[in-house]
């Protein structure tokens, strides 16, 4: 995988949006330029405490999709055999933010559910 970067602005957005969701999960598809995440795509979704699910065939047709990102209401930023499963099919890079949403509350995964690092800038 080519070394990709994330806004912190983005980051900080994205935190705060879990918090506006809790107790419920967001999902939000991650999006950018030159291998940097620069911004999130909000589609329709339903979500719950324990999941969020989206309708892939709404996904904009020539969209550059990095990844995802969802909350997990729960302490744990351990990714579900769900999250894998969508992990595996839609873009490299996959955020998962837990409670209780703070700046070094998330974890990053590749497709395979490996954690990753990634810059901040």
């Amino acid at each position: 995988m080519k070394s990709m970067k994330i806004k912190r602005d983005l980051l900080d957005a994205l935190i705060e949006i879990a918090k506006e969701n809790h107790p419920m999960e967001f999902f939000a598809l991650l999006t950018g330029r030159k291998n940097i995440i620069e911004e999130f795509i909000y589609l329709p979704f339903q979500q719950g405490e324990t999941f969020a699910a989206f309708d892939s065939s709404l996904i904009p047709l020539g969209m550059r999709v990095y990844g995802t990102v969802h909350s997990h209401p729960s302490p744990s930023p351990r990714p579900s055999e769900q999250d894998l499963s969508t992990f595996a099919s839609l873009g490299k890079v996959h955020v998962i933010i837990h409670y209780p949403y703070c700046r070094n509350c998330f974890k990053i995964y590749d497709r395979k559910g490996r954690e990753i690092t990634l810059e901040i800038v």
